[in-house]
């Protein structure tokens, strides 16, 4: 009997190890920019996401948490992970109670996220103002508080303005790593803030940032010590394709440099990849678009070896062909009576108000001006300046004509969202006001001129108000600028007179209007300018230029850009009577205000001519004649040496043969 038993235990351990091993597989549900994009992507008034089939809009957070729970059923016993590449904040009225309720925080805890790196935007309120946001968030949800992921974040240990976000670091809210095991895999998390994000964040100091390649390496072996089977970098770096179609980026570059990188959920560039760019040929590098228009879905499995190797890749759309989770609506609604209270209504404001519409929709395409026209005329008549400029680059929504055309406060406050005030610390850009000579206000044009050329980036692309001005492409960078009109399309515009000291005010908000103190460091010396006041007295920083709309009340009452846009927007005429302001698509909405005028004529090469164009034409013109002069005594010496034809004499026409003549 026991000799029975023996061989029946033999035989099953040997069929057990004769069978294959059990498939290891698991799935990555993943999005990135969120950008407080709660609401669908479009008007709206038109999102409708209780019903299916009615509306045109994409996206929307409720939308949302249905598919993410559709997919993870389709998943069944397998492994799922939900994960972030960060900038879930900033970009929509919502961002603006962010500190006071955590809103964005909450509704990712509440989708079950099992992790969210922070992007370049979690810090535009500042680190405090960051902090903020995850105490409020973790006031409502405490332990279930969605992990939150920056390996290469580093404190200022000399400055007390990033202590209360270092507080949550300690207590354990932002990871540098972490290992989860799910389903019998442990997979290895860490998060990093590219290059290219931290430099264009202002106000992300004084918290500073390691270097990625060399955390990442850290990284990954500590995640592979402690057992991970699979590592997974949270990354806001980006992506860019090349005209090739070859992909490159921080993202790329980074997988090639650090082995043991199994997988990046990536964001910062709002690439929708519709497949995963496969690094290497087996690390796939993924992003979802932007503002929840997509949910990305990866399966892959592990092989005997432990190696991860890619099954397939979908790129699930956010329509109406998805209800919206009710809860999840009825909470952004909440959201939206917060706002109400707290930012609009003490500005005359509410968040569905109608205040306008539109025949078309607008874009941020640099070819297509007339949305930038509307944004820097808002510019300029709020701060009642002769001229107004701003980038590309802060532009942040289209304004989409949707089904009826009509834009509310929130589709219009997307427009400009952006910033923190100097003063008040609250949210959006203050406006500013300089004075500059006709000269200076040339400088200004060249540095904007050249970044936008030297980037070859649609978001340094200037736009202007109450100016309007050509450049030459065949002339020296810094003294391109040909053509200056000042002025406007309905009162007519006038030559800037360049010898006259008048000065010119300009209209900007506190971020772009930052970089006329700049102008010495960018151009390297080359140009000049000294942003002054109304009187010609300088201005030492840029607190002393903003705008202040009630100077009888005690300290700085700040003008926000997003309130100058929705009040110039609201005075703009009523049309048809309907009782909203009708947004002018054509005629003058639609002139270009920056033109490229390439040409050599001697009154396009030299019409505001500065010292580099002048120089560099002296320096043309004496080396054409010092080659002229080398040519000419290479020809003498060679014919004082017999090395011409007899009939060849220096400084004349060589001699022409008539072949008619017969000597």
């Amino acid at each position: 009997m026991r000799l029975l038993r023996f061989w029946l235990a033999a035989s099953c351990l040997l069929l057990a190890g004769l069978a294959p091993a059990a498939e290891r597989s698991f799935t990555i549900l993943h999005t990135n920019d969120w950008q407080s994009r709660l609401l669908g992507f479009g008007p709206n008034n038109e999102y409708s996401p209780a019903s299916l089939n009615d509306d045109d809009t994409l996206g929307g957070v409720a939308r949302l948490a249905t598919l993410v729970k559709t997919r993870r059923a389709a998943a069944g016993a397998q492994p799922v992970l939900l994960l972030d590449g960060g900038d879930f904040s900033m970009g929509t009225l919502f961002h603006t109670v962010s500190r006071e309720i955590g809103g964005e925080l909450r509704l990712m805890s509440e989708l079950g996220y099992d992790g969210a790196t922070l992007g370049n935007h979690e810090f535009d309120i500042r680190p405090a103002g960051l902090a903020a946001m995850i105490s409020a968030a973790h006031q409502a949800k405490g332990d279930a508080l969605v992990p939150l992921f920056s390996s290469n974040l580093r404190f200022d240990p000399a400055r007390k303005e990033d202590d209360s976000l270092q507080a949550h670091y300690d207590a354990g809210r932002i990871l540098p790593y972490k290992v989860i095991d799910k389903g019998g895999i442990r997979f290895g998390l860490f998060g990093l803030l590219g290059s290219n994000a931290v430099a264009v964040s202002p106000m992300i100091k004084p918290a500073i940032f390691a270097d990625p390649v060399a955390t990442a390496k850290l990284m990954v072996a500590k995640l592979r010590e402690e057992g991970a089977e699979v590592v997974i970098l949270l990354s806001h770096m980006g992506v860019t394709q090349q005209a090739d179609g070859s992909w490159r980026g921080e993202e790329v570059e980074l997988v090639e440099q650090v082995p043991g990188i199994d997988i990046v959920v990536g964001g910062h560039s709002h690439t929708a990849l519709p497949q995963p760019i496969l690094v290497n040929g087996h690390t796939p590098v993924m992003q979802a678009g932007s503002e929840i228009q997509y949910l990305g879905e990866l399966h892959m499995r592990l092989d005997d070896d432990g190696n991860s190797q890619v099954l397939d890749y979908s790129l699930h759309p956010l329509n109406d062909q998805t209800a919206g989770d009710v809860a999840i609506t009825a909470e952004v609604e909440d959201f939206k009576r917060v706002v109400d209270q707290q930012m609009l209504a003490p500005k005359g404001y509410r968040f569905d108000q109608p205040l306008a519409k539109v025949d078309q929709t607008l874009t941020r395409e640099y070819d297509d001006p007339i949305l930038a026209n509307l944004v820097t005329d808002a510019l300029r008549h709020a701060a009642g300046s002769d001229l107004a400029f701003t980038g590309n680059g802060t532009i942040r929504d289209n304004l989409i004509v949707g089904r009826g055309g009509v834009q509310s406060v929130s589709d219009l406050f997307r427009i400009a969202p952006l910033g923190i005030g100097e003063f008040d610390d609250a949210p959006g850009y203050p406006l500013i006001k300089v004075y500059v000579t006709g000269q200076e206000l040339k400088n200004i044009l060249e540095v904007l001129l050249l970044a936008y050329q030297l980037r070859d980036s649609q978001s340094y692309y200037p736009r202007v108000s109450g100016v309007k001005f050509s450049y030459n492409p065949y002339r020296v960078p810094f003294d391109r600028v040909s053509r200056i009109e000042i002025g406007d399309a309905d009162k007519g515009y006038q030559a800037l007179d360049m010898r006259s000291d008048r000065l010119y005010s300009i209209g900007a908000t506190s971020y772009v209007g930052s970089f006329t103190w700049l102008i010495a460091d960018l151009s390297k010396g080359l140009l000049q300018v000294q942003p002054k006041d109304a009187q010609g007295q300088p201005l030492a920083e840029i607190k002393a230029a903003v705008i202040d709309v009630d100077p009888q009340q005690p300290g700085v009452q700040e003008y926000k850009e997003w309130q100058g846009l929705l009040d110039h927007i609201r005075s703009l005429p009523d049309l048809d009577g309907d009782g909203l302001a009708d947004i002018p698509t054509q005629g003058t909405a639609a002139e270009q205000r920056m033109l490229r005028e390439p040409s050599l004529y001697p009154s396009e090469l030299y019409r505001y001519a500065g010292p580099m164009q002048l120089g560099a034409s002296l320096l043309l013109v004496a080396g054409l004649w010092w080659m002229a002069w080398l040519f000419r005594r290479s020809w003498r010496r060679r014919a004082e040496q017999g090395e011409l034809p007899a009939n060849v004499t220096v400084g004349a026409e060589p001699s022409r043969v008539d072949p008619l003549r017969q000597d």
